[in-house]
């Protein structure tokens, strides 16, 4: 099942964004065996991106890449094959909204134990930046919302509707197999009457980067200690989970709800051999991170 995005660019804080990879490649990468298996690597390139190690950095963050993934190998992904398991269970009946909000809920939870597991390496990783790589991360999320902005804000409403209609239907094709036009004409009917507002998040987005830059600038000039560092760490990630904007809280919760019950409308319109498709893709993810769990 594919549930809304675990928001992806929440988590930019050094490794924190390795977090935000592993939930990637396990919802998005569609040769799941070959993006898991080479995700270290990947999310390494990924944050030297954003954060561009030194020659002391690399080796560690490497390092620290490697144990992470080995740990959700084994901790981590038997739980996603269950999760799997229980929703291909419910393939072929209806589902309510309130069951899909229900996966999304064990998914978030899930996503939010490798956040917990990796704060001991943002803790030591922050404590080793420069002002160059905080200007350097600066620089990326300028870059990041230009883009964010050209793909969601500019264009014509009728543009960014059918943009909106075409990704909806690529994943849930990944799903479903090729839509119908039941399907599509569900699809269609949710955009219309979603709430979605690429303004609202492209605030709380910049808000969020603003919270991160400060604090990494506190951190390299004041150079504070271990305990400190984990302190502002952890006040950035409560406040990336749960925003303090209240205005941005309602409008989360309203979208969440509205993804939930959009997916249960789809789900409604579709065929027995559509959700036998569903069932079956659902099987072989689980299959395939069972076996992942399986390799040491």
């Amino acid at each position: 099942m594919t549930m809304s995005n675990f928001n992806a660019r929440s988590f930019k804080l050094c490794c924190i964004i390795a977090a935000t990879a592993c939930a990637f490649f396990l919802q998005a990468c569609s040769a799941v065996k070959l993006g898991y298996n080479q995700a270290p690597d990947i999310a390494y390139w990924w944050l030297d991106s954003y954060i561009d190690f030194n020659g002391q950095q690399t080796p560690k963050v490497r390092d620290e890449l490697t144990r992470l993934f080995a740990w959700h190998r084994s901790t981590e992904l038997p739980k996603y094959t269950a999760l799997l398991q229980k929703t291909q269970a419910q393939m072929p009946r209806d589902v309510s909204a309130e069951q899909v909000c229900a996966v999304y809920g064990e998914a978030r939870a899930l996503y939010n134990n490798i956040t917990e597991k990796i704060q001991p390496a943002v803790v030591d990783l922050s404590s080793s930046l420069g002002v160059e790589q905080i200007d350097h991360l600066a620089r990326q999320y300028a870059k990041k919302n230009e883009e964010y902005q050209r793909d969601y804000l500019k264009g014509s409403a009728g543009d960014r509707a059918a943009k909106r209609l075409k990704q909806a239907v690529e994943r849930s094709e990944t799903v479903y197999g090729k839509l119908e036009e039941p399907q599509i004409a569900a699809i269609k009917k949710a955009i219309a009457s979603s709430s979605f507002d690429a303004a609202v998040w492209l605030k709380e987005r910049m808000r969020r980067q603003q919270d991160a830059l400060q604090i990494m600038r506190k951190i390299v000039a004041e150079r504070p200690d271990s305990p400190a560092v984990q302190s502002l760490l952890r006040g950035y990630l409560s406040r990336s989970l749960v925003s303090p904007d209240p205005v941005y809280r309602a409008y989360a919760e309203k979208m969440t709800q509205e993804s939930c019950m959009s997916f249960s409308d789809v789900h409604a319109t579709t065929s027995a051999a559509q959700r036998v498709k569903a069932a079956q893709t659902l099987q072989g993810y689980a299959a395939d991170f069972s076996a992942l769990a399986a390799q040491k």
